[in-house]
């Protein structure tokens, strides 16, 4: 379920767009990548009642990398009318390098130069099209492997959580678990998700400090919370040879509860969105920031006395 609502929710996927403006109706089915330096078509049908009269082009801006933020001017590109009867207009786009991308929208213009209808996005945003390079299936296979594999660990260790909560008992089950998932997820975040990054979008990580993708910073964060949970109960994964539990057994029981609920809220965030810069760093600063106060007062509470052998 979670894998369907994360494929729904994605913006990188293909979208039905229907936009209107002064009585004419752009309808388009969006073009969300291209392979870099291959071509793709954006297609779209322009329709009014009363025909349509004027050149419809498509205004687009580039951005050359995926870290930069300078933009090209807009330039006009004229638009093929390939279907009269359908209203059906075509326009052919080469993709750059990876990692770069196009910002565009629609204008119909009369034999005058006089603007009769301007298409963007229900919100008034443009859209865009990004430039992406081919990833080696070999990595493609691990990084969706290791993710199927951290969900698998944390909603096993949610299901021991829920006797660890009610019984205080059996928390080397639910750590052992956790373990795993933090094993897992690192995995897939650095030795098959830099590598992903790299190929498609040719950088490496982009969660801050680095950056501000919102895909990289979901990772990130789980990543940082599993092991805060991992070292919170170093002891009972264990089995008392190494270090203390930094919280009681109902409190592990908790943070394993806790993990799930914050997968779940994670892959409720659409993949491939965008949050402004200020929005991304202060919640991922505030969210780490609470983690590392969970943990410091982990290590400042007196040693709990040990009422069960995992």
């Amino acid at each position: 379920l979670m894998l369907y609502l994360t494929r729904q929710n994605s913006r990188g996927r293909s979208e039905y767009v229907s936009v209107s403006d002064n009585g004419y109706t752009l309808e388009m089915n969006t073009v969300p990548k291209i392979i870099e330096h291959e071509s793709g078509e954006i297609t779209v049908a322009l329709k009014n009642p009363a025909g349509i009269q004027g050149q419809l082009w498509l205004l687009s801006s580039e951005i050359k990398h995926y870290t930069s933020r300078k933009s090209t001017p807009y330039i006009e590109i004229p638009m093929t009318l390939e279907d009269s009867t359908s209203g059906k207009y075509a326009v052919s786009i080469t993709a750059g390098d990876r990692g770069g991308r196009i910002y565009y929208y629609f204008e119909l213009i009369d034999s005058t130069g006089k603007s009769l209808a301007v298409f963007k996005q229900p919100d008034n945003r443009t859209f865009m099209l990004k430039y992406i390079g081919k990833v080696p299936v070999v990595i493609i296979v691990f990084h969706i492997a290791f993710l199927f594999a951290t969900v698998f660990c944390v909603s096993t260790a949610a299901v021991n959580a829920l006797g660890v909560i009610g019984t205080g008992r059996n928390v080397r089950s639910m750590m052992v678990y956790l373990f795993w998932a933090t094993v897992f997820t690192f995995m897939g975040m650095v030795p098959f998700g830099w590598p992903m990054n790299y190929f498609a979008f040719d950088v490496v990580w982009e969660a801050v400090p680095f950056g501000t993708d919102a895909t990289d910073n979901k990772t990130q964060l789980i990543f940082v919370y599993l092991l805060f949970v991992t070292l919170a109960g170093v002891n009972s994964l264990t089995r008392g040879t190494k270090g203390r539990d930094l919280y009681s057994p109902r409190a592990l029981g908790w943070f394993g509860l806790t993990s799930f609920f914050l997968m779940l809220l994670i892959y409720m965030i659409p993949h491939s969105i965008q949050f402004t810069p200020t929005l991304t760093y202060t919640a991922c600063y505030a969210f780490i920031t609470l983690v590392l106060i969970l943990f410091v007062n982990g290590l400042c509470r007196k040693t709990l006395p040990v009422k069960e052998t995992n």
